[in-house]
């Protein structure tokens, strides 16, 4: 990510239920154990997966 792109985030809270939640902690837990130097958070996690399901989500739009 570069200088710009962090500029242009802002906060969103987002409320999921437990188990989703835990999910995300497990898979954070997993990342950071086979990739120590970069530390990743359920949060980061969630970030990425929606940001890429809109991503995607866009581009089928673009498609039809």
């Amino acid at each position: 990510m570069n200088s710009n792109q962090s500029q242009n985030q802002v906060p969103l809270m987002l409320t999921v239920p437990k188990e989703v939640r835990d999910t995300l902690r497990t898979l954070a837990a997993k990342q950071n154990l086979e990739n120590p130097d970069r530390v990743t958070s359920a949060a980061t996690l969630s970030k990425e997966i929606i940001c890429n399901f809109l991503k995607n989500l866009e581009e089928k739009g673009d498609k039809k």
